[in-house]
């Protein structure tokens, strides 16, 4: 649903707070075989090229939510006491439900950052990554 007002309604405003929650378990992946599994781990599976940039702004959907949603969706991701604007470009193998895998740079940082519960809400409109 895309919204383009000139001056919000209270209607606008009630049906874009309306816009879905989700409740979803984090974990972190970095740009290596080993937490990727394909040949070319600086490759997401939209195509996107990961540069350094993209660490801490890029996530991977679990199967389940990866069908809700299409490549290049911005979301504001609640996790770990931090309010982050995260892009999906990356897609998770296998049966895994209601999970998404945050873009860090290195092992280390993704074992120290484990699992979280967080709260995933799509943006609606062009709001910067920050």
């Amino acid at each position: 649903m895309r919204v383009f007002l000139k001056r919000p309604t209270a209607l606008a405003i009630c049906v874009l707070a309306a816009l879905p929650v989700l409740e979803v378990r984090v974990t972190a992946y970095a740009p290596v075989p080993r937490c990727t599994k394909t040949i070319n781990p600086d490759i997401t599976a939209s195509g996107h090229h990961i540069i350094p940039a993209d660490h801490y702004r890029l996530v991977a959907f679990s199967p389940d939510l990866a069908k809700q949603f299409k490549f290049g969706d911005r979301f504001r991701l609640e996790v770990g006491g931090k309010v982050l604007i995260v892009e999906y470009q990356d897609r998770m193998p296998g049966q895994r439900r209601k999970k998404i895998d945050f873009l860090l740079p290195t092992v280390r940082n993704c074992k120290e950052f484990g699992v979280q519960k967080g709260k995933l809400k799509l943006i609606e409109g062009k709001e910067k990554l920050r």
